[in-house]
């Protein structure tokens, strides 16, 4: 990455982050107030379903502006990479474990099948690309389904693929999947594909997606071995 790439990534890294800390002042103060003002009806107006399901929606709300800024911050913002070695295969066993609770509770199937392969990472950063592209696939799949996690190494490069076998995605959203706050699922924000991506190219590396209606997607990540 050119020094003028870097220069500019940086600024707007700065600028972003500068907007997100004046956009959270506001929205914690209004969310202390927003828990003060629901104990106070809680007192008050203790049988007024109608008022306290407000209250809640208006807390949930709250919550969903909080988890959007971090999103975008953790987008945006630009951070040197703590490059260190580590197995590839524990590295993906680490996520399969820690996102494993949720695939079960939707009566989805999560296989890891990835080999001993040591890779030079910022591992933070590239278990949060990989936490993303795995939350993408659960929300794919309508009811039951299975997840697969491959990996392997193609001559100088280790390669990870996240494969589902949900809806797929039509080929006229194809284009778009990669395209900022671009989401097709309700609880998505747009960003862990943008986001994802970022990461791979910061380390030298790409990610590609093909999909298929009916059929489910596949997600191909690659970095450079050391």
């Amino acid at each position: 990455m050119s020094s003028a790439r870097t220069s500019g990534l940086e600024f707007l890294g700065r600028l972003a982050g500068g907007l997100v800390h004046e956009i959270k002042n506001p929205l914690s103060t209004l969310r202390i107030n927003l828990t003060l003002l629901k104990e106070d009806l809680q007192t008050a107006l203790p049988e007024d379903l109608a008022l306290h399901r407000r209250m809640e929606v208006l807390e949930k709300e709250v919550r969903r502006l909080d988890a959007v800024l971090n999103e975008f911050l953790r987008y945006a913002g630009v951070r040197r990479l703590d490059r260190q070695r580590h197995d590839l295969k524990d590295v993906v066993a680490d996520i399969v474990e820690f996102i494993g609770p949720g695939f079960r509770r939707d009566g989805v199937l999560l296989e890891a099948d990835v080999p001993a392969l040591e890779v030079e990472v910022d591992e933070q950063l590239f278990k949060r690309a990989l936490f993303n592209l795995l939350l993408n696939a659960q929300q794919a799949i309508s009811g039951r389904g299975t997840v697969r996690v491959e990996g392997g190494r193609t001559g100088g490069r280790a390669w990870i693929e996240v494969c589902d076998d949900g809806d797929g995605i039509p080929d006229d959203c194809l284009e778009k999947v990669f395209d900022v706050y671009y989401s097709r699922s309700k609880e998505g924000s747009g960003l862990g594909l943008p986001t994802a991506r970022r990461i791979l190219e910061e380390h030298g590396g790409s990610l590609q997606l093909t999909s298929r209606v009916g059929e489910g997607t596949r997600v191909r990540l690659e970095v450079p071995l050391p």
